[in-house]
């Protein structure tokens, strides 16, 4: 327990550090280190962690001043590029030594998806490219291969387009096939964060895996071996994205430290292991990543200021209880990144909740046996009463201003009163 909360106070003064405007040199906290080694021999416990806090601190806030993930290249030329994602309208781009750059092109867009190349003549200024000829190279990728094999066949056996993109989007990751007006009805109602495939996503499917593999195998390390499995196929086919990533790795943690000791380990320790162990794969750039920011920053919150209902409609008010939390905890960087926040998002997002898991359902359940005419019809009902109801709850945005910050602390304040505090303060004795 101890060892819990040194690890989530190092790592949130780590996040402090490299997101805070503070800048140290290196000699400082390299220093440190053999200072705090030396205090902890002598038994100077106390002040010892409070050198490494420090060293924690100024840690981040170094390696954010010498990262270069920012930097952007300009100049024409021929670029061979990472697709990091897809719309409608173009694609978002991966130059070598740069970070991303939007280009547009239907033509661009319907000839790749996420993981694939792309060789582009064109010319860079800023975040966009404009680009005058291309060509596709797509990833040869088992995970990718099988991320366009899937969506293929829901388009065939869903014959909706509208359908077929949604539930190939929640399904797989594949979002480039949505429709500009299906993306305006979810940011119109704050439910945008549905089609990023997130912890929500791998919780549903890690549900349904332990379920099917502990009733074949009882509750043993192979039931456990095969969820995992489960598990790292889903992250990987959906383009492992940063949230998915996140939702795995916690989720991992959370089924093996369960398994060992049998009990649900602290949350908070297992959120800071998740951290770190991203933050060192990607070398930082998860760091950099809005979506990943967004994932970790609705999963704190949730730990923080959560709580749980009894009784028969326990999982109405929690979820609800849970939209508020996270809408209000990142109301912030959701207004700074996406122009405003819709107060709408909880009740939108309680709402969707059944029409997402029959969508998902019904597409899984169409790729799987498709004899089964019937499920097409079905999955086509869920989408288009769930996107029926969405938009008589579209609404517009509430742009999140500075003097805000006031009102925006009062409402953590007030959720924090309305939360089970007395679990969360055991966390600190």
């Amino acid at each position: 327990m101890v060892f819990s909360k040194i690890l989530f106070l190092f790592t949130v003064l780590f996040l402090t550090g490299y997101y805070t405007p503070f800048r140290c040199s290196s000699q400082f906290w390299i220093a440190a280190i053999p200072v705090g080694i030396v205090l902890m021999a002598f038994r100077f416990r106390k002040t010892a962690v409070m050198v490494f806090c420090a060293v924690f601190l100024f840690a981040g806030s170094y390696i954010d001043s010498t990262g270069s993930n920012s930097a952007q290249i300009e100049g024409a030329g021929v670029w061979r590029c990472g697709v990091e994602t897809t719309s409608t309208k173009g694609a978002l781009l991966s130059p070598p030594g740069s970070g991303v750059v939007w280009a547009s092109g239907r033509r661009l867009a319907e000839s790749v998806s996420r993981g694939d190349s792309v060789l582009i003549i064109g010319s860079i200024s800023g975040a966009f490219m404009n680009g005058s000829a291309f060509r596709a190279i797509p990833s040869n990728s088992i995970p990718d291969r099988v991320r366009r094999k899937a969506t293929s066949v829901l388009s065939e056996r869903i014959s909706s387009r509208t359908a077929s993109s949604l539930t190939a989007a929640l399904l797989v990751g594949e979002r480039g096939y949505l429709s500009p007006s299906v993306r305006q009805v979810f940011a119109d109602t704050g439910t945008s964060h549905l089609l990023a495939l997130s912890g929500l996503h791998v919780g549903i499917l890690s549900t349904f895996a332990l379920i099917f593999f502990r009733k074949l195998f009882g509750r043993g390390w192979l039931s456990l071996l095969f969820v995992v499995l489960a598990l790292f196929i889903y992250v990987s086919v959906s383009g492992a994205r940063a949230s998915t990533l996140r939702a795995g790795l916690m989720l991992l943690f959370v089924l093996v430290l369960f398994h060992l000791s049998g009990r649900t380990p602290d949350l908070l320790f297992v959120w800071s292991v998740a951290v770190i162990v991203l933050t060192v794969l990607s070398s930082g750039h998860v760091l950099e990543n809005t979506g990943a920011q967004m994932s970790f920053g609705a999963v704190l919150s949730l730990i923080i200021l959560g709580r749980k209902f009894t009784g028969k409609t326990a999982w109405l008010f929690s979820a609800g209880y849970a939209g508020i939390v996270v809408t209000v905890s990142l109301s912030p960087l959701v207004s700074f990144t996406y122009g405003g926040v819709n107060p709408v998002a909880p009740v939108a997002t309680v709402l969707s909740v059944p029409f997402m898991l029959g969508t998902m359902l019904t597409g899984f359940l169409a790729l799987a046996f498709p004899f089964l005419l019937s499920l097409s019809i079905l999955n086509e009902w869920f989408v288009f009463i769930w996107l029926a109801i969405l938009e008589i709850l579209k609404s517009g945005r509430m742009v999140f201003s500075t003097r805000m910050f006031w009102l925006w602390s009062v409402c953590i304040i007030i959720l924090w009163l309305f939360s089970r505090r007395s679990g969360f303060l055991r966390r600190f004795r």
